[in-house]
């Protein structure tokens, strides 16, 4: 059966350790392309914060957001499918926000907002000097962020809490049980990302597939972090990177290269090449 559809995470997984596009990964991109393929990125990044690049790139025409709480059509820039958090789930999120005093963004219609406090000096709060630059970049800082989840409540994509891993550790389990039709996933060690219970990447993405007319037979997928898995285990071929989390090698059908081995280009091009999927053929890249 031929691959109609190929669903890829971006950070980790498509894109190399310094947020670029191999060239050997746009080349598998474009062969798949040239073949009609849909190329869909899936990320828990909201619709603002995917790359130009990604969003413009040739045969991506649809893009799965916040962790499959909306699906954007790339060629006009509009949501065509949203999961939203109920109003009850906000109100118990920004209790456990009050409680815990970690810091908490809310993403609405795409757009991310967090914290003043965190935006100006995200190091503070254990990010990367590449994720200070991307937070600094894509959040717009609100200066009472329980006031604004509660005055927008009805209109939240998700909401993420920003913690020490220790704290992402315990609360982990314990916020699916505490906040009321919601799945808890995680994409980084620091982050706790929050979504409809309807919502993640899988049940998005079958959603996706269902509105192409396309079977999950007919689709590839690959992910490197425990909010990739759910989408690795609705399709037939599910890749785990070779950089990724237990969680996400536990649910994935294959492994292939890390991100920085071009992995993901290693899985398609054996495809493309060869025809055989479980054959990985080396394509010159």
């Amino acid at each position: 059966m031929s691959i109609k559809l190929i669903a890829s995470d971006l950070d980790g997984t498509l894109l190399t350790d310094k947020k670029e596009l191999s060239p050997g990964t746009r080349k598998a991109l474009d062969m798949a392309a040239a073949q009609g393929i849909y190329i869909v990125p899936a990320t828990g990044r909201s619709f603002e914060s995917v790359p130009e690049m990604i969003r413009e790139y040739p045969g991506v025409k649809y893009l799965i957001t916040a962790n499959g709480g909306a699906v954007y059509s790339a060629e006009v820039g509009k949501r065509i499918y949203q999961c939203l958090l109920s109003p009850e789930s906000v109100d118990a999120a920004i209790a456990v926000r009050q409680r815990e005093k970690i810091v908490m963004e809310a993403v609405i219609d795409g757009i991310p907002y967090a914290e003043e406090e965190y935006v100006k000096d995200p190091i503070r709060y254990l990010a990367t000097e590449y994720g200070a630059k991307y937070i600094r970049a894509t959040r717009r800082p609100v200066k009472d962020i329980l006031q604004f989840a509660a005055e927008h409540k009805a209109e939240l994509d998700s909401i993420s809490f920003v913690c020490s891993h220790e704290d992402r550790e315990r609360l982990y389990t314990s916020l699916g049980e505490e906040i009321p039709d919601v799945y808890v996933t995680s994409s980084v060690s620091n982050l706790l990302e929050i979504g409809h219970k309807d919502a993640g990447k899988g049940k998005t993405l079958l959603w996706l597939l269902g509105h192409l007319g396309i079977a999950a037979e007919e689709a590839m997928a690959f992910g490197d972090a425990d909010n990739d898995s759910s989408m690795l285990e609705v399709v037939k071929y599910g890749f785990a990177m070779g950089n990724a989390t237990e969680n996400c090698q536990k649910a994935a059908a294959y492994v292939t290269g890390t991100n920085e081995e071009d992995g993901v280009a290693e899985a398609i091009l054996s495809f493309l090449c060869a025809g055989n999927i479980l054959s990985y053929i080396k394509c010159e890249i």
